[in-house]
């Protein structure tokens, strides 16, 4: 028997050599996009990655400062006037009238560290920095002071802060033994959103 052989035209093998030439380049284009894709989530996860590093690094340096801050106020010599010169610059969030809140508020006005000490001084790797050093306030009788009954969750009021036993609304700038404050920490690097750490504690004027 014999064999029979079936003869392909030209124009046919043409065809599929064409045909498979199309189908190897879709699977090299298919295989690019891939690899660009992979390519470009590895970068951005990098990126984030990056990012998200030196954000924990730099409120690490943050709260580093503002803890040398806070003891540089507690401190200061000048306790008898330390209240005196801390309240002019207090500001209270507009949004927080119950005194209960220690979240970040952009609004709040905030002061070089050189205006509360020349000698201070921040680290220039968390852009611009500042501060506010919030203290309670209660006005009677048109009368602005440190007073022990002021309700105030924020500051730990009311609470006895001469140490006479009792907690009274009488003023205590001048012969209060402990003083509330919130201190907080503002930095910002240009086209970034700033970025806060708050700490609230007590001073003591027991030097």
């Amino acid at each position: 028997m014999g064999v029979v052989k079936i003869a392909t035209a030209p124009d046919d093998r043409a065809r599929r050599r064409r045909g498979e030439r199309a189908f190897t380049l879709i699977e090299m284009m298919i295989s690019a996009s891939v690899l660009v894709v992979a390519i470009l989530g590895l970068a951005a996860s990098t990126f984030q990655g990056h990012n998200l590093g030196r954000h924990v690094e730099e409120r690490r340096v943050a709260v580093e400062s503002l803890g040398r801050f806070v003891e540089r106020i507690r401190a200061d010599p000048d306790w008898a006037g330390l209240y005196a010169r801390l309240r002019p610059l207090s500001v209270e969030s507009k949004n927080d009238a119950a005194l209960v809140r220690l979240n970040m508020d952009p609004a709040l006005k905030t002061q070089t560290a050189t205006t509360y000490y020349a000698d201070m001084t921040t680290p220039t790797t968390l852009g611009t920095v500042t501060f506010l050093v919030q203290v309670p306030v209660r006005t009677v009788g048109g009368a602005a002071a440190l007073r022990e009954d002021l309700v105030a969750p924020r500051y730990g009021l009311p609470r006895d802060l001469n140490g006479d036993g009792l907690i009274d609304g009488n003023a205590r700038d001048a012969d209060n033994r402990v003083l509330p404050i919130v201190a907080r920490i503002r930095w910002q690097h240009p086209g970034e959103a700033p970025q806060e750490a708050v700490l609230a504690t007590w001073l003591r004027g027991d030097r």
